[in-house]
């Protein structure tokens, strides 16, 4: 299984709006991906009793499918469309990592 993870990370002045990133940004993920392979999608907010410090992760969205060439081509076809949503909630730019999956449960 591959992971598509787009991390972002905290700097002075940004601002994030999760609540947008959790429903409106996550449906526009789903709709852009689900034809394409996906097989789940999560969402991460790290929480900090502070606030978030400058180049910590705040937010993570975690897209998964079956290989790397599925995912590849995903992000090829559909990478545009959620990158243009980014500004509706936020000013950071996503960093994006594929991962290979094991799981040891």
């Amino acid at each position: 299984m591959i992971r598509v993870t787009g991390f972002y990370r905290w700097v002075d002045g940004a601002h994030f709006d999760h609540a947008y990133f959790n429903s409106e940004h996550a449906r526009i993920t789903r709709e852009a991906l689900s034809e394409l392979g996906l097989l789940r999608l999560e969402s991460d907010q790290f929480l900090s009793p502070k606030g978030p410090l400058v180049g910590e992760v705040i937010a993570t969205t975690n897209a998964y499918f079956d290989s790397l060439d599925a995912a590849q081509q995903a992000l090829a076809k559909a990478g545009a469309v959620l990158m243009a949503d980014v500004p509706s909630y936020t000013n950071l730019t996503p960093e994006i990592r594929l991962s290979k999956v094991t799981s040891h449960v």
